[in-house]
């Protein structure tokens, strides 16, 4: 199993409860929040606007853009207003009282088993063609 890595963006004394920091993890720019003693990394752009969501507010566990009020779940990047444009949203890890980012997504490994098989060669299978459409009123 390979190992997962994080990256240490601050201590966690840095970030109080109910504030947010704009930080720049490799080349993204993340919002982090501090929202009830929870750490929550998101993308800092938003994707209706490309406002910066790191300036929004929280409301029950919501973050709210600063600019038109869209809505993103902070722990899903989900957006009621439209399902299409959800935000990425980052994996945390605190560990000594410092917080780290996971910005690499992890691997999608298969299930586990034997491989999947095709099927042989000697299947056929025939599909019968509808030429005419079926009007069942003229079956009669």
């Amino acid at each position: 199993m390979a190992k997962v890595k994080y990256t240490k963006v601050m201590k966690c004394a840095d970030l109080e409860i109910g504030k947010s920091a704009i930080i720049e993890v490799g080349d993204k720019e993340i919002a982090l929040f501090n929202y009830k003693g929870n750490f929550y990394a998101i993308d800092n752009t938003c994707p209706h606007r490309g406002a910066p969501l790191g300036e929004g507010r929280i409301e029950e566990g919501i973050l709210i853009c600063p600019n038109h009020e869209w809505r993103f779940e902070l722990k899903s990047g989900w957006c009621p207003q439209n399902p299409e444009l959800s935000t990425e949203v980052y994996p945390i890890k605190v560990h000594d009282e410092k917080i780290y980012v996971r910005l690499e997504k992890p691997k999608v490994e298969g299930a586990a088993g034997s491989a999947a098989n095709s099927l042989p060669s000697n299947i056929k299978f025939k599909i019968p063609t509808i030429l005419k459409p079926r009007n069942p009123d003229e079956e009669l």
